[in-house]
């Protein structure tokens, strides 16, 4: 009962701590000396005791989260103590990483300094200076990809072939430059054309000789015509040269037109599913994020946030824009104000002296 009643004590005057402690977080008695991460767990082995010093909670319930007795899961990065969700890259802390990249700090503050320096760098460096900018960056879209189903047109509207009457084959419309090439044609009576068709030699010979009836083998009286040559057949190269005509395919048998319009019916009715990108869940977490970012600081997500003056010099909106982004990536939690403010404290030290120790200093090659 006397230890729980300190720590409540502890969390509650937590926000009031003087600079050099809160910088120190190894000058805390009571924290683990030697954080370490646990895989399996996916957590710093401190983190209920840095999350009940931190977070702004009550004390009653900083206590039950020191001692493992609350009863809600909390967000991830919490367990890391990283309120940020920042991705690993040599920055100072940082003891391990999850699968996913995010890093596993040693303290709260530590975090808190490392968010407060990449915030300078996207604005700063990157030049993103408005909420939507900087969350673009820090929270990219991850697309999710879909299934799109594509239906042909004519699948639905394909009759089946009926095994009692056959397929019924359409012939394909003629194009616009294949009817231009047709040669004008003359209606004629069914009977026997006077000038034959064309006027070839062979048709003006049976127009003068008349056709045989085939069925009764008799012959019809020729009419009048002037006398020619009795041609009975004509043969390639003693005649007029045939114009050349592209082969004609062999009527397909009522069967093989059956057997082929079935493996057309066999056919699925739809293609194969098609994956496509779809973004607009992510669009619309980024422009909520982006929102939230810039409650109290600008009027929309697109304005310059000024998180830095023109000498890249943190502002007082630095430390709001930190606040608010910690709210959404551990929310509902929020981290207490002195742990902003401390974080922002720090970086204004450590721009005035790069070589102060305690600096959290990124890898040459970071990036979020």
């Amino acid at each position: 009962m006397l230890i729980e009643t300190l720590v409540t004590l502890i969390a509650a005057a937590a926000p009031a701590k003087p600079p050099p402690l809160v910088i120190a977080p190894a000058a805390l008695f009571w924290r683990t000396p030697t954080p370490s991460y646990a895989p399996e767990k996916r957590a710093v082995d401190n983190w209920r005791v840095e999350s009940a010093l931190w977070l702004d909670m009550s004390p009653l319930a900083a206590a039950k989260r020191a001692f493992d007795a609350d009863d809600n899961e909390p967000a991830r990065c919490v367990k890391l103590n990283n309120y940020w969700c920042v991705k690993s890259a040599g920055w100072n802390g940082e003891i391990a990483a999850d699968a996913d990249g995010h890093v596993a700090f040693a303290s709260a503050e530590e975090g808190a300094a490392v968010a407060a320096l990449l915030l300078r760098r996207y604005y700063v460096d990157y030049k993103r200076h408005s909420a939507r900018a900087i969350i673009e960056r820090w929270a990219p879209a991850q697309c999710a990809t879909v299934v799109a189903r594509a239906t042909p047109p004519a699948a639905a509207a394909r009759p089946a072939p009926s095994p009692a009457t056959g397929p019924t084959l359409s012939a394909a419309p003629a194009s616009r430059a294949g009817m231009m090439r047709m040669l004008p044609q003359r209606i004629v009576p069914m009977g026997i054309a006077p000038r034959g068709l064309q006027n070839t030699l062979r048709a003006r010979w049976l127009a003068a000789h008349g056709r045989g009836d085939v069925g009764w083998g008799t012959r019809r009286a020729a009419p009048a015509a002037p006398d020619l040559i009795p041609a009975p057949s004509i043969m390639a190269g003693v005649s007029e040269a045939r114009p050349q005509r592209a082969k004609a395919l062999p009527a397909p048998s009522p069967a093989a037109r059956l057997e082929a319009t079935a493996s057309l019916a066999a056919l699925p009715a739809a293609l194969p599913p098609l994956p496509t990108i779809d973004c607009s869940g992510e669009l619309a977490r980024i422009g909520n994020y982006a929102a939230h970012v810039s409650e109290g600081i600008a009027a929309t997500p697109n304005d310059d946030l000024a998180l830095f003056d023109a000498m890249g010099r943190p502002t007082d909106n630095l430390a709001r824009a930190l606040a608010n982004m910690a709210a959404v990536e551990i929310g509902p939690a929020r981290p207490r104000s002195g742990l902003v403010n401390a974080a922002v404290a720090q970086l204004r030290r450590l721009l005035e002296n790069p070589a102060a120790p305690g600096a959290a200093a990124p890898a040459a090659t970071s990036q979020r």
